[in-house]
């Protein structure tokens, strides 16, 4: 009986998917990308990345890559204006991966501009030059001038706030300005004139000129009809009116304040008369439900009332025994998964406890030990103590930030990983002879368990301080390969290397890149020769 109770729970489960996709496949992807678009463009971005999923969900299973892509960034640029950047960039890079996957040339320089976007706002230079000069040398041979003109206004933005370079960002406007008025697109033209304008107001301190700009965004965006765009343009009258002591700028702050009241209530009136609609339909279909229940019953007393009153009480007693099947299931299910969850808990925590020892257990005992010297009478001793003091507090503290960097989120991403790996290269061969070169291949995005990405970025600042301790080298080469495959990191320097036959050698930092390597099932490959350099390999 139990054995035939579980087989009925299962087609009865086959059944409940089979009807969810077929309701899946019957809806038309045109209509849902219509509704995802319309929610968009009325600012309802909750909604819009709802549709936005459906339509992803279609298009994979109707195959159609560049609907795909599509839907990925539309699903980007919901997030980035619900503050969520994190989730903005994960689907950016999906975009981005479909595009490479599929070969879709014709979308890769709109996905590059967003992504240097992204990167823009989070002052992040490095990346944000990448992406966005791979998106301007894109649209150039496009001819894309709206793209080419919101490009140059976002890296604009970027040097206002990170450079004091005048020339980079006048160029920049500039080319932003050049290419709006050959698009021809009013709201790309005013785009660029709102970045002249913050350049002379908050830059160059030049009111009366950022007066003119901002007057000339005003109209363009009037005559275009964007609703945020010309909220944003009257705040930035008003403000700039006040320094100029005008005291029309009282008119602009107060049409500001309307136009934004009546943008909240015209909102307001579109969600109640919608959610109205929804309750009138469903309260419809509700009756209709009633009554055809009421019929049907009706029918089955007329046809045969003692059979209708025994298969209801067999279908009933049935229910019942699956229901309590499947609850025990699910309930077994969950019980497993807590005790397995507690053990990695568990065991991360032992992790992160020896990581924490290792690398700032022994600095802080140094720290301590060190300042009881500070009763020595030599001043120079003094001197030299202090600063290794300070030396040892600001290596502790950023320890304790990588460690935080690595278990803050669930994953980290291997351009994450990347980043942070030629950040610290530069840093600690900064003021030494040694070139460092750093080269990466991230064909496909992968994501990293936090205390696996934590422990190959603790590999390789162990690999790096050798090379900068006692290699000598003139050279260090760094190298990421990522695909689909495997993740591998190559380490190499020219300096003098060392006979890895002679076990007696091995020093500690070698034994601790050997032991994390072996706990977390990295893959740790070392060539070593005394006046050849020494190269390393990690493979994920």
């Amino acid at each position: 009986m139990l054995i035939m109770l579980v087989q009925f729970s299962n087609r009865l489960t086959l059944l409940l998917c089979s009807l969810g996709t077929w309701f899946t496949h019957a809806q038309s992807l045109d209509l849902v990308l219509h509704q995802a678009v319309e929610y968009y463009t009325n600012n309802d971005y909750a909604k819009a990345h709802e549709k936005y999923l459906n339509v992803l969900q279609l298009a994979e299973v109707e195959n159609k890559p560049a609907m795909m892509v599509q839907a990925s960034m539309s699903l980007a640029k919901c997030h980035y204006y619900l503050y969520d950047h994190e989730s903005a960039f994960k689907w950016t890079y999906h975009a981005l991966e479909l595009i490479n996957k599929n070969n879709l040339d014709s979308l890769r320089a709109g996905t590059y501009y967003f992504l240097g976007a992204l990167y823009i706002e989070d002052e992040n230079i490095d990346s944000a030059e990448k992406y966005s000069f791979s998106a301007i040398q894109l649209m150039t041979i496009e001819n894309n001038y709206v793209g080419l003109s919101k490009t140059y206004s976002t890296l604009a933005e970027l040097y206002m706030n990170t450079t004091n370079n005048y020339n980079q960002i006048e160029q920049m406007i500039a080319s932003a300005e050049h290419y709006g008025n050959l698009s021809k697109d009013k709201n790309v033209m005013a785009f660029a004139a709102s970045k002249s304008y913050n350049y002379n107001f908050f830059i160059k301190k030049n009111y009366p000129e950022a007066l003119n700009h901002i007057n000339r965004a005003e109209k363009l965006y009037l005559e275009s009809n964007n609703r945020e765009a010309i909220l944003n343009t009257y705040r930035g009258k008003a403000e700039c009116l006040i320094m100029l002591g005008d005291t029309t700028a009282r008119r602009y702050m107060l049409r500001w304040f309307e136009f934004k009241d009546s943008v909240l209530q015209a909102e307001k009136s579109e969600h109640i008369a919608k959610f109205e609609t929804l309750y009138q339909t469903e309260k419809k279909e509700q009756q209709n439900k009633i009554l055809s229940s009421q019929n049907q019953v009706n029918l089955l007393k007329i046809e045969s009332k003692n059979r209708a009153i025994i298969l209801i009480a067999f279908i009933a007693i049935l229910l019942t025994l699956v229901s309590l099947l499947v609850i025990v299931r699910i309930n077994l299910k969950r019980k497993k998964q807590e005790l397995k969850l507690l053990q990695n808990l568990q065991q991360d925590r032992e992790r992160i406890a020896r990581d924490l020892h290792d690398n700032i257990g022994g600095k802080l005992s140094f720290i301590v030990y060190s300042l009881d010297g500070f009763e020595e009478n030599d001043k120079t001793k003094r001197a030299q103590l202090t600063e290794s003091v300070n030396q040892t507090v600001r290596s502790v503290i950023g320890s304790l930030r990588e460690t935080i960097w690595a278990i803050s989120d669930a994953n980290i991403t291997t351009w994450d990983f990347s980043d942070k790996l030629k950040i610290f290269a530069k840093n600690i061969f900064r003021h030494s002879q040694t070139q460092v070169i750093f080269s990466e291949n991230i064909v496909v995005k992968r994501e990293l368990n936090a205390l696996l990405g934590l422990n190959l970025y603790r590999i390789s600042q162990e690999i790096l301080n050798n090379a900068f301790k006692y290699a000598e080298a003139t050279e260090v080469k760094i190298q990421i390969d990522c695909s689909a495959e495997s993740l591998s990191i190559f380490i190499s320097d020219n300096g003098k290397g060392f006979d890895t036959t002679l076990n007696k050698q091995e020093s500690y930092g070698l034994q601790n890149i050997k032991k994390r390597a072996h706990e977390f099932g990295i893959t740790l490959q070392l060539e070593s020769q005394i006046d050849s350099g020494t190269k390393y390999v990690l493979i994920v």
